[in-house]
């Protein structure tokens, strides 16, 4: 498994997991809290941007300057944070 930053583009991905600071969600159901940072809701706006576990996203592009990361799921594209990109643990495959 790679994050999604560290991934190539125009390959379809499968969302395994994701990574909050060193501790691994599987199935995106645990809530992933820490006090005093605002990667408490990471997993809930994750699902509700359609980015869960087993889906398939593609890698459009990055932009310079640590600007965010454009992934399409499904028909739509998304803007994702660089720090929220790299807790993304995927893998390729269809």
């Amino acid at each position: 498994m790679i994050s999604l930053l560290e991934a190539k583009k125009n390959v379809p991905l499968r969302v395994k997991s994701v990574e909050i600071s060193g501790t691994v969600i599987t199935g995106m159901r645990g809530r992933g809290r820490r006090r005093g940072t605002g990667r408490k809701n990471w997993c809930r706006r994750l699902s509700n941007l359609g980015i869960r576990e087993g889906v398939i996203i593609r890698k459009l592009s990055v932009h310079p300057f640590f600007g965010p990361v454009i992934v399409r799921v499904g028909n739509c594209e998304i803007a994702v944070g660089r720090g929220m990109a790299s807790a993304i643990l995927v893998e390729e495959g269809k």
